[in-house]
């Protein structure tokens, strides 16, 4: 090689070239291999926090029905109560302003 000529990084032997390549890929390759097994194992977890998320959902929403049906059953029984107890309260102020009118 002459002086002039700038010197390349990497010789002109195409076989070393092609070995290196051959390296580099088969170093990709490991580390795509890695990714993929991360990436299985990040879905496993994704997947087992989504079950256990959607049966404490579910588990809430029994709980919420149960509660709404229990409060529901209880206005039930105040209004057995509260109505009586209102149409006597009417009647008696009634009578007692009849009474106090007539006399």
């Amino acid at each position: 090689m002459s002086e002039s000529q700038p010197q390349r990084p990497y010789p002109l032997d195409h076989e070393g070239r092609i070995a290196r390549l051959e390296g580099i890929v088969e170093q990709i390759d490991v580390r795509l291999g890695r990714i993929e097994t991360k990436l299985d194992v990040t879905d496993g977890k994704i997947d087992a926090t989504r079950e256990v998320l959607e049966s404490k959902i579910d588990a809430n929403d029994a709980k919420i029905d149960a509660t709404r049906d229990s409060l529901d059953g209880k206005i039930d029984r105040l209004y057995r109560w509260v109505i009586p107890l209102q149409i006597t309260t009417i009647i008696a102020i009634a009578g007692l302003a009849f009474k106090a009118f007539t006399g």
